[in-house]
């Protein structure tokens, strides 16, 4: 029998998928799980993620929690640390890494990782190759900010356009795709799918995320050419902001789309339909007045004809952009008559089509 003894740095598999890092003079949980496994963790830091001494059991963590006593050892590289934890949703405790200098691919492939908790944080990070690299569904806590592969330590911080949530102040609310074996996606803001259908996916999303590409819907790169129909239930409107960037991008057999007048307060509809095999959209009950960003909304939807909406549509007077909103929307007509044409596809082009105002609507 070997005991376990001294003050070490130990990195602790718990039951629940949780790995706990802490500085104790013995192998101990301050959150309770049970221990199943215990690995040290090198102060000096690590210069692969194959060098980890946990590096086995990367798939098997759920959550991270760093306590508090790691804080004051001053550690300087945490490069690796988490590296392909791809199972692994939230990190809490990440302020008592403040001062940390080195985050080289820290949590590079972390495609489910949503959360890094931090009630504060010191930034004097100088060296973060590829840090977020594969965070696609990481968003901050603040004002939704969600990295890009190559965003830098310096968004390692709260705030504006920070990846970083204050437990104690978190402005992000989530709604749920829920992707149906028949090829239908529910997006509501109700968690639990309905039980009498065969699920095929079922994923969260931040509704103030601000995402910067594919990988953050149920509706990933393996299951995407299912996804035929898509409804947002009467719940949606329950939002006090809600964007829909990239939401459906590339979804090439994604035909029809419902429930599209139940959405309220949307901001952002950047690259929300690009791509996608829908002939008509209906915006009736849908309310403009907030948008800000239609960027390449319908970019790319050859076989949209008509896109409907209420007759008193009208887009905020300021605030909003959209360049190439109808990008190659080369069959949409306008209720008046208006054709689509590659010299007009800003977003001034989504109002009504009438006598003396040439548009891509159609007042229904």
């Amino acid at each position: 029998m070997e005991w376990d003894v001294g003050y070490k740095i130990r990195a602790l598999l718990l039951d629940d998928g949780t790995l706990e890092i802490n500085y104790y003079e013995r192998r101990t949980s301050v959150t309770g799980g049970r221990i199943v496994q215990v690995f040290e963790v090198d102060p000096d830091g690590y210069s692969s993620a194959s060098a980890r001494s946990y590096d086995s059991i990367k798939l098997l963590v759920r959550k991270v929690y760093i306590d508090s006593t790691i804080g004051p050892l001053g550690l300087t590289n945490c490069a690796y640390w988490f590296n392909s934890f791809s199972e692994c949703t939230e990190v809490r405790g990440f302020e008592n890494l403040s001062g940390v200098k080195t985050t080289t691919q820290m949590f590079t492939s972390c495609g489910k990782l949503e959360t890094i908790y931090a009630t504060s944080f010191t930034n004097a990070i100088t060296s973060s190759g590829s840090m977020f690299y594969g965070c696609s569904r990481l968003v901050g806590g603040t004002d939704g900010y969600v990295p890009t592969s190559t965003s830098a330590g310096s968004v390692c911080k709260l705030g504006t356009g920070g990846v970083l949530t204050n437990p104690n102040a978190d402005s992000r609310t989530w709604f749920y795709g829920h992707f149906y074996a028949d090829g239908q996606a529910v997006l509501t803001a109700t968690a639990t799918p309905d039980a009498s259908r065969e699920l095929l996916a079922t994923g969260r999303i931040c509704a103030i995320g601000k995402y910067t590409g594919m990988g953050f819907t149920p509706w990933d790169s393996t299951n995407r050419p299912q996804l035929t129909s898509v409804h947002f239930a009467s719940d949606m409107g329950s939002f006090a902001v809600l964007n829909l960037i990239y939401l459906f991008y590339s979804c090439t057999n994604l035909a029809t789309i419902t429930g599209l007048g139940n959405l309220a307060n949307v901001a952002s509809m950047r690259y929300t339909f690009s791509s996608c095999a829908v002939t008509e959209l209906d915006f009736r009950g849908f309310d403009p007045s907030t948008l800000t960003d239609l960027f390449y909304c319908f970019s790319g939807c050859g076989s949209l004809t008509t896109i409907y909406a209420d007759s008193t549509w009208a887009l905020p007077s300021s605030g909003i952009s959209g360049m190439q909103c109808f990008y190659n929307c080369r069959s949409l007509v306008g209720g008046n008559g208006t054709a689509w044409s590659s010299s007009n596809t800003n977003y001034t082009y989504m109002r009504i089509d009438q006598a003396g105002q040439a548009g891509y609507l159609t007042a229904a």
